[in-house]
């Protein structure tokens, strides 16, 4: 588990998991840095921030193109369960994200863990979760940080879509 890596981000990994080359790295480092590994310089935070709105429009574009007969509070809902902290959380998880994370904060440290070892035990198709287990933020914050990132470095919020849809047609 992350143990006070102050080492730098393996965005070659990173990138073997995403499927997708980053032209700006640095971006990806700032997605995969938390606060408390920076001393305040960099961390996911602002990234975070627009990829919470960036995956909301591109849900809804999604949802709006695939399913015209569907009704606005319908597609609420769905847009809503599907870019929740528990759904982003877990896709964190399946796809081995959180070591990727520079991190200096144990204690954050054992809360993922824990939610991970409770989410390996759920079945694979169980993306919404049977675990009494709450996500720890962290991993939801940092799947929309990567949106972010990719979304900046294309400038193509479809591109950025088609990247990030983990669960739904990989």
């Amino acid at each position: 588990m992350n143990q006070s890596k102050s080492y730098p981000v393996d965005v070659s990994s990173a990138e073997q998991i995403l499927g997708y080359h980053f032209r700006k790295p640095s971006l990806l480092e700032h997605a995969l840095t938390h606060g408390s590994s920076s001393n305040g310089t960099i961390s996911y935070q602002r990234l975070e921030f627009v990829g919470d709105a960036a995956l909301y429009l591109a849900m809804a574009n999604y949802l709006n193109l695939s399913y015209p007969n569907l009704r606005e509070g319908d597609m609420s809902r769905l847009r809503s369960a599907n870019v929740s902290n528990e759904k982003l959380a877990r896709v964190a998880v399946r796809h081995n994200i959180y070591p990727l994370v520079r991190i200096n904060c144990r204690s954050l440290d054992k809360k993922v863990k824990k939610f991970i070892e409770a989410v390996k035990q759920e079945p694979e198709d169980e993306i919404y979760g049977g675990s009494t287990q709450k996500a720890p933020k962290i991993l939801a914050d940092v799947v929309e940080a990567i949106a972010a990132a990719i979304y900046q470095d294309c400038n193509n919020l479809d591109k950025m879509w088609e990247t990030v849809r983990f669960e739904s047609d990989r």
